[in-house]
């Protein structure tokens, strides 16, 4: 058998054995599936947006002690105003449920910006409804004497302001030019939470059964490694294309159930500027694959799969570091904490990803900070082949640091 067969063999094997555990499914159906059901119950359970302040189907009363609100407005809404001196009677009322709700605007109300609410819930839930009755009333009874309807919802929205910033004697970047340089900082951290792990127990749990050994009779570790690597890069993949799958039918359910789903930002201002993608996509493939290689050297160095996961947590910690400084990372590159986060290994592709959609990264420090990543990737993997080999020799405890770097 050729090399390139022994490496089609390893891939097919890994990424057979991954994507046929029921846990890879549950894992990667369950956040989403949780994240969709909560904004689902938050959507069926939100009463505000079905209250209808038009229907007269209700028998709401209203003290108005401000002399604020209009008669014509709280005929409009099928409120009844009546007088002060009633207050404790309707309040009596609405306890016991000869009507539905009670609204009292005291004679301070322009002062306090504040009016009490009373409603019967007994039957259905009204307390919805006379709150946006409340808050109508009140609102169109002040916007009325601007007389222009036009005039009224200006001043009702406050405009909609266009704002130029600056940023250190430059223009400062829109959101929608954060999108596509910040994709790939998203797509680093599904990875790293969803894939990594994958190189971990592949290694630690075959050194644990004892199954190294005769893996590589017939493998040279670098094919057997390299083969690992890509193997969880096509799980990757499949994940990937899974929870964009996933995406598209949450949102074609929320469209289907009415809800208005809309971007923050419009796609034709979406900006695709070379230099930034290529970096971002050089820190995402890198950063991958060199923190593919630390965990299956991880794996390989201890010798079972639950020493190995426990001194893997402290590496997971430090691509969030950056995030922990993060006004000093997006406002303050030249920073000390910064450079150093920027080129060392371990952070740096999170650092880059940040810097790089907040578009402060050079195009010279990004090509040096990814150098030394890459110098770094394929120094892990070589070090992940020795401790591969030499877990044949030591199963039952953790392989030496010094042993790694002997000839």
């Amino acid at each position: 058998m050729s090399k390139y067969q022994k490496l089609r063999t390893v891939i097919r094997h890994e990424f057979l054995t991954i994507i046929k555990q029921p846990s890879f499914w549950i894992s990667l159906v369950a956040f989403p599936l949780l994240a969709g059901i909560v904004v689902l119950i938050g959507s069926l359970t939100d009463s505000s947006k079905d209250v209808d302040t038009q229907s007269k189907d209700h028998s709401i009363a209203v003290i108005d002690s401000s002399g604020v609100i209009r008669s014509d407005i709280a005929s409009k809404y099928g409120l009844d105003i009546e007088p002060a001196t009633q207050q404790a009677r309707l309040e009596s009322d609405v306890r016991s449920g000869s009507i539905d709700g009670l609204i009292v605007y005291p004679g301070n109300l322009l002062d306090t910006g504040s009016y009490r609410l009373f409603a019967d819930d007994t039957d259905k839930n009204n307390s919805a409804l006379i709150k946006e009755l409340g808050r109508s009333a009140l609102q169109q009874s002040l916007l009325a004497p601007l007389g222009s309807s036009k005039t009224a919802g200006l001043a009702l929205s406050g405009g909609q302001a266009s704002v130029q910033s600056f940023k250190n004697g430059q223009d400062a970047r829109k959101p929608a030019q954060y999108v596509v340089p910040g994709a790939f900082l998203v797509l680093f951290y599904i990875i790293l939470v969803f894939s990594v792990g994958y190189a971990l127990t592949s290694v630690s749990e075959e050194k644990e059964n004892r199954s190294v050994e005769m893996v590589l009779s017939y493998l040279n570790p670098r094919t057997l490694i390299a083969g690992k690597l890509a193997a969880i890069i096509l799980v990757t993949l499949v994940q990937i294309v899974c929870i964009g799958i996933l995406a598209l039918i949450g949102y074609g359910i929320a469209r289907s159930m009415g809800n208005n789903v809309t971007l923050p930002f419009s796609l034709s201002d979406l900006t695709f500027v070379p230099a930034e993608i290529a970096l971002g996509a050089g820190f995402l493939v890198f950063g991958f694959i060199f923190y593919i290689g630390l965990m299956a050297t991880i794996g390989a160095i201890f010798p079972s799969a639950k020493e190995a996961s426990g001194f893997s947590t402290v590496f997971f910690l430090l691509p969030a570091i950056p995030f922990w400084g993060l006004d000093a990372v997006t406002d303050r590159p030249s920073s000390t904490f910064t450079q150093i986060l920027t080129y060392f290994p371990l952070s740096s592709p999170t650092t880059a990803l940040i810097r790089n959609a907040a578009g402060n990264l050079t195009v010279g420090q990004g090509i040096v900070s990814l150098l030394l990543l890459v110098a770094a990737s394929i120094a892990i993997i070589v070090i992940a082949s020795k401790a591969f080999q030499l877990g044949t020799l030591e199963y039952n405890r953790r392989i030496k640091l010094s042993a790694l770097f002997r000839r």
